[in-house]
This record gives structure tokens, C-alpha cells and sequence, in this order.
């Protein structure tokens, strides 16, 4: 018996069952046919009927058998499961004609894809809805000199949306660690441990980025009360010309132009922010 598929249907009995149901449909023709017949061809009335008889009983015997056959594999096939996010389109998954079937694959992929961009879009509407983009026909035709000059406005986004991004940026780099802090309600500060490194406090408006200090690992985060000290500056050069994930071996990168570790007693401290290599200072030149 062939295993059982995701979605519920026993396909060796269905095989079976297509093929009870052709024979029933035989059985039932044969029944009216012999009906369609009657008693001709008989030697004696008396011959006719019992021919005629035996032979009808057969025939109803031979539907009996059949639709009995075919009850007992209708109970083997199963039902489809109902999980199915395409719902009748996922019975597609059974075609056993192997050029047809990744057409299920692919509409359950639109169907994903589908799903993203409406959520997508909506996040997108509801910003540009809290945004002013509407502009006065009055203005357009007045004097440059008299029209009122544009408050610089910031893109506000929901702490929900910051949360998520900010989650997944940490997923997508395992060699740092992120926390994430709200000691004001709204703004985000972020705590960015680097390997035993560093450590980058970094000040957030909405997605953007308002402040950063980077500090040896060494050396305290916190104020006395308890707070993240967004202020103070490392006690160390290095690390008042250094940026996160590209320095997780700051002190193990030679510099790619003259080949050495240190120089005026400092490592490669420069990136190149395409290829993320090493170079000191007076090197990148």
C-alpha cells in the first residue's frame, strides 16, 4: 500500500477506486442493456423467462459486488487535508506527471511572495500617511522670497517596526550582540558588544542614526545610576576611529599597503566599506 502524502489521500487506493468505478459503470450497462433485450431469441416461453431471469440476477449480483468493492476503497482513500493555503489548488501536488508538478511550488511561492508585499505595502501606507505631503496650489505661484520655509520633519516610524528591524540585523550577524534600550520611551539606544573587543553605544532616531561612542570591552558602559553613558568618549585613540562589525579582529589585521600591525603605535584602524580591508591612516592614501 503506498504511503499516505501530505495532504491526506492514499493514492494507491484512489488508483484502485477509478477503477471501481469503471467496473460499476460496466456492471450497471450490462443490467440495462439485458432490460434493453428482454426474452428474444428464446426456444419456448418458459426458456426465455428463466434465461432471462438467471441472467438479471447475475447482473444485479455483479452491481452488488462492484459498488460493495467500491465502498470499501472510498473509506482507504482518506480526505484531503484542509490546511492547505491554496486551499482545492493544493490537490495540484498530486499529479504524478512530473512536468507538472512544481506548478503547485510555484503558486504556493507567489502566494507567499503575495502575502509579504501586502504587508509590505500596507507598513508603507500607513507612513506616508503620517507624513504632510500635500502642497497649496497658492504657494506654487508666490515669491520664492515669501514663502515660508520648510520645517525639517523626521520619519517616524513605530517602536514595533524599529524592534523588528533592528532583530533581524542582529540574526544576520551572530559575531555581535545587540541590546536594545528605551530609557526615554521612544529612542532607541542600542548596547553593540563586538566579540571581546568592543562595545558601541549607538543613539537612534527612528531608523536613523543619531550618535555612536565606541569603547574598549574593557571599559564601563554605564553611569553611576545605572544608565547607559551616551556622553563619554574611550579613553583609548583607537577606539574614537573605530566602526563595529568590520573591526571584529582589529588587532589581528595587518594594513594591505605596507603589510604591518601597528604604526605610530596604533593598528589598521581605516575600512574600505566595499571590501571592508585594513589600512592605517596615513596608508589609505
Amino acid at each position: 500500500m503506498a504511503d499516505l502524502v501530505n495532504v491526506g489521500v492514499n493514492l494507491d487506493a484512489f488508483s484502485h477506486a477509478i477503477s471501481g468505478i469503471q467496473a460499476l459503470r460496466s456492471s450497471v450497462t450490462r443490467v440495462f442493456e439485458s432490460l434493453k433485450d428482454g426474452m428474444k431469441n428464446r426456444a419456448t416461453l418458459e426458456g426465455r423467462e428463466k434465461q432471462f431471469i438467471a441472467e438479471f440476477q447475475d447482473n444485479l449480483q455483479a452491481v452488488n459486488r462492484d459498488l460493495n468493492e467500491l465502498e470499501r476503497l472510498s473509506g482507504l482513500v482518506g480526505r484531503p487535508s484542509e490546511s492547505h493555503p491554496l486551499h482545492n489548488s493544493g490537490l495540484l501536488s498530486l499529479d504524478p506527471v512530473q512536468d507538472k508538478t512544481p506548478l503547485y511550488s510555484q503558486l504556493l511561492q507567489a502566494y507567499k511572495w503575495s502575502n509579504k508585499l501586502q504587508y509590505h505595502a500596507g507598513l508603507a501606507s500607513s507612513l506616508l500617511n503620517q507624513q504632510s505631503l500635500k502642497r497649496s496650489a497658492n504657494q506654487m505661484g508666490a515669491s520664492a522670497k515669501r514663502r515660508p520655509k520648510v520645517q525639517p520633519s523626521t520619519l517616524v516610524l513605530p517602536p514595533q517596526y524599529v524592534d523588528d528591524v533592528i532583530s533581524r540585523i542582529g540574526r544576520m550577524f551572530p559575531d555581535m550582540t545587540i541590546e536594545l534600550f528605551r530609557p526615554n520611551g521612544t529612542s532607541a539606544v542600542l548596547l553593540v558588544t563586538l566579540g571581546k573587543v568592543l562595545k558601541a553605544i549607538v543613539v537612534m532616531r527612528s531608523l536613523f542614526i543619531d550618535r555612536t561612542i565606541v569603547r574598549g570591552f574593557n571599559e564601563n558602559v554605564y553611569n553611576e545610576d545605572g544608565k547607559l553613558d551616551i556622553w563619554t568618549k574611550s579613553q583609548y585613540q583607537v577606539f574614537q576611529k573605530t566602526w563595529l562589525r568590520s573591526y571584529i579582529k582589529l588587532f589581528q589585521s595587518s594594513c594591505q599597503r605596507c603589510g604591518r600591525f601597528l604604526q605610530d603605535g596604533l593598528p589598521p584602524t581605516w575600512r574600505d566599506f566595499r571590501t571592508l580591508e585594513a589600512f592605517h591612516d596615513t596608508c589609505r592614501m
